[in-house]
């Protein structure tokens, strides 16, 4: 039986939803009739929720160093469960402890001084074979996550660092919660997702997934990397030994 979300975080996800809901809303109401406005957000939704069905959760390790992307996959192999960044002391993308804690407190009302071990990992969502280009730096070696953590995943339309954007859970999605909240922009921003052909029209870097309730091998499916050539032959059997395959990106 998959695991869900912890009862703290749904809730407090659930609240800052209605309050967003109501910001989006407040800024597409003087812009369009009512009749219009709940015909836009239908077709968005279901747009929305067209793309991001496919929705395969991974997760990069090891930043941009071929030598610490071996090092984390060895890591993660040997004990059994990826660390988060409060563990390592280290992120593939910007590492400032303080604002981490204090936006996971806002957005998923976790304690400031919680747990490292117990805090979410982080990753992203690729829709068939798209491999948004922006996850780079974050390693060129990928965990591809079983479907079933997708029942404690939130996600976010954008990285939850960079833009106005608030998580959602991924069982159930509130067109709102992926419209940005940047004044001037909303209204374009609900026009993309309904026009949008694919994901990478919409997604504003990447797709973030928040992973809550830690992240272990028993999750992972495969080991993705660019070359399989490029993954030194310790590693290929220690992943042989986990029972987990080495794809390469695209395959």
């Amino acid at each position: 039986m998959p695991q869900l979300l912890p009862a703290g975080v749904q809730q407090h996800v659930q609240q800052q939803g209605a309050y967003w809901e109501a910001a989006i809303r407040g800024k597409l109401k003087p812009v369009m009739p009512p009749q219009m406005l709940e015909s836009y957000l239908a077709q968005a939704a279901a747009n929305m929720q067209r793309l991001l069905a496919p929705a395969r959760p991974q997760l990069r390790i090891g930043g941009k160093d071929p030598l610490h992307q071996h090092e984390a996959l060895r890591q993660i192999l040997l004990s059994g469960r990826v660390q988060t960044q409060f563990e390592t002391q280290h992120s593939g993308g910007a590492f400032n402890p303080v604002l981490r804690a204090s936006l996971e407190t806002e957005l998923f009302g976790y304690a400031m001084d919680l747990d490292p071990k117990q805090r979410p990992v982080y990753g992203y969502l690729t829709p068939g074979d798209h491999e948004p280009p922006a996850v780079e730096g974050y390693g060129r070696l990928a965990l591809r996550l079983r479907p079933e953590i997708l029942s404690r995943t939130t996600v976010s339309i954008a990285d939850t660092l960079d833009q106005a954007v608030l998580p959602a859970a991924y069982s159930c999605i509130p067109i709102t919660s992926l419209i940005p909240n940047q004044s001037g922009w909303v209204y374009t921003h609900l026009l993309r997702m309904i026009h949008a052909a694919h994901v990478a029209e919409v997604e504003f870097h990447y797709v973030e997934a928040q992973f809550h309730g830690g992240v272990r091998l028993q999750d992972v499916e495969c080991v993705v990397a660019w070359r399989l050539a490029d993954v030194p032959a310790d590693l290929q059997r220690l992943c042989q030994q986990a029972g987990l395959r080495i794809r390469e990106f695209g395959r």
